[in-house]
């Protein structure tokens, strides 16, 4: 008698101690799913080309311009040359392109940014081929000589000068021909004197001779970049230039 009670007492015990590892049990399931997810989310990795092409993705993005004017945030860090870097547009948001390079940077990823670590001067920035840029001063500005061109006659209605552009009106014989203004420096010097002075001449041309007989308006726009870049070149940053063009003189200072 006294052996089946204590056999009978040990089973209710053992039912007790069973709910408490079910309980247990649940609750590590439960902490199993956990750990699953987690792990489920760290798995998925990005390679460098992912991050590379969504890195090109966003350049393209912030770099694309209309016009020059749209220009002038220079991406830091782009390039070893100061005026190498990449420019973007004014008003981007750069935050995730940044954030791309950062996690090139972490993963060793190459981004394609080599360049020349030189810091070529500019002029300010460019829109070429809708991709924002520097206006590099050598090669890029220049007046040309116009040494023995010969072209076409026209008169000059008035001169006036707007920011960085002196404005000239011109009127022309013609009317059945394609025609262009070139800027000409004949000298490609200052004379010097205080304010230093050039001189500037327009080339009237046409893509053949114009044989029609009418008289055509034209406002022809010149740009003093190039002149002002070669000034701060010679004299530095800051001064006035007596710009002498077709009779007429402005004063440009910058």
């Amino acid at each position: 008698m006294r052996l089946l009670f204590l056999l009978a007492l040990g089973c209710d015990s053992g039912g007790v101690e069973t709910g408490d590892t079910s309980d247990t049990s649940d609750t590590g399931d439960t902490s199993d799913t956990s750990d699953t997810s987690d792990t489920g989310d760290s798995g998925v990795l990005r390679t460098c080309d992912d991050i590379v092409a969504e890195f090109d993705a966003e350049a393209g993005e912030i770099r694309a311009c209309v016009e020059a004017a749209d220009c002038g945030r220079v991406l830091d860090g782009t390039s070893c040359g100061c005026t190498r870097d990449w420019v973007a547009r004014k008003d981007a948001d750069t935050g995730e392109f940044y954030a791309l390079m950062s996690e090139a940077a972490d993963s060793e990823c190459e981004l394609g940014l080599e360049s020349t670590c030189d810091c070529p001067e500019t002029a300010g920035y460019d829109c070429v081929d809708e991709v924002c840029t520097w206006k590099y001063v050598d090669g890029y500005f220049a007046y040309p000589m116009c040494e023995g061109a010969d072209g076409w006659g026209f008169d000059v209605e008035s001169v006036t000068l707007e920011g960085d552009e002196i404005v000239v009106e011109v009127w022309f014989s013609g009317g059945c021909a394609t025609h262009w203004f070139t800027t000409c420096w004949p000298d490609q010097a200052f004379m010097e004197s205080f304010p230093v002075q050039a001189s500037l001449d327009l080339l009237h041309t046409s893509d053949e001779p114009d044989a029609c007989d009418g008289y055509l308006y034209e406002e022809v726009r010149v740009d003093l970049v190039p002149l002002k870049a070669a000034y701060e070149s010679a004299y530095g940053a800051g001064g006035t230039i007596v710009v002498h063009i077709e009779g007429e003189s402005v004063e440009y200072s910058f």
